[in-house]
């Protein structure tokens, strides 16, 4: 038992994020963690100043006097930055590229990652996004190893997570942390203590894979045929992506983000997709009736 505690305590880990989180909150209030790697390709305005108005992943690195290194490109020499710091586990949550077998095979005990979906469903990039698409209200967190495919390393653990109807992304995605850091502290102590599970995936999986989605890919994504309420939920979980649909100023694009309200079952007579206004405000008329939106001043809390 005492070796058990000692192995737990004692393990060094090296966490690879580029989000701000609880996931991160988690590690560094319980665990031993020897560095952080940011990686970023983000370049987008909205990233600038979210860097910029609230603390970065550098400047938490700082205040809790760990190592901190900016991963700038998927060819970016990190192996050796790594080896300097000789960690027992890697811990990835919200990478945006693949780790090379070099790296993620370094640590003793192998490099885990955090994946919001219940594996094999929805690998790849935005899992969160296809969930919303699929109207799929019943999902959660996966802990598995890291290996050369795309979230096809062996399962660690698993916990669900119920989707609220008409839920937004950002209230979701805070219910994904909390249950995710949950999820990665067990997995860190069962891998510590020799005592972790291993279940191999099944090589295909029962959804495509989940892609990043572009502007243009979203608007021809748009399913108008879909009922009012699976519309709304859609709408109400891909906010952000909305902008590009409804704000055309490209001032206000970047000052502005979109807040979809109510919806309200009527009949009407306007086109399919096209925009008003009435007296409750702004909507989208929508097979069955009316979705409302509303401008908002942008905030990255809500990204």
């Amino acid at each position: 038992m005492l070796l058990y505690f000692y192995l737990v305590a004692n393990l060094k880990i090296l966490i690879i994020t580029q989000k701000k989180s609880k996931v991160l909150s988690a590690l560094l209030e319980s665990k031993e963690i020897v560095g952080i790697i940011e990686p970023r390709e983000d370049k987008h305005l909205s990233s600038i100043l979210e860097k910029a108005i609230f603390k970065n992943i550098k400047s938490v690195a700082k205040k809790n006097h760990i190592p901190y290194l900016l991963m700038k490109d998927r060819k970016q020499n990190i192996l050796d930055w790594i080896r300097d710091k000789n960690p027992d586990l890697i811990v990835v949550y919200s990478m945006p590229f693949l780790l090379k077998e070099e790296v993620f095979s370094f640590p003793n005990l192998g490099t885990i990652n955090l994946h919001t979906a219940l594996l094999p469903k929805y690998r790849g990039a935005v899992p969160i996004f296809w969930t919303y698409y699929n109207f799929d209200m019943n999902t959660g967190v996966t802990v598995h190893y890291i290996d050369k495919g795309e979230d096809t390393g062996d399962i660690v653990l698993q916990k669900e997570v119920k989707v609220d109807f008409g839920e937004r992304y950002y209230e979701l995605r805070s219910k994904f942390e909390e249950k995710g850091a949950l999820a990665i502290l067990e997995a860190i102590d069962n891998i510590g203590s020799g005592r972790a599970n291993r279940i191999k995936q099944s090589k295909d999986s029962p959804t495509p894979r989940a892609i990043r989605v572009k502007r243009e890919d979203y608007i021809k994504l748009i399913d108008w045929n879909w009922n009012l309420e699976r519309l709304w939920h859609f709408f109400r979980g891909t906010e952000n992506y909305l902008k590009h649909i409804l704000i055309k100023n490209k001032f206000i694009y970047k000052i502005f983000r979109i807040e979809i309200d109510k919806m309200e079952i009527v009949e009407h007579n306007f086109i399919i997709g096209s925009l008003h206004k009435d007296t409750n405000g702004k909507f989208i008329a929508c097979k069955g009736g009316k979705i409302y939106y509303k401008f908002k001043l942008w905030n990255p809390e809500k990204k």
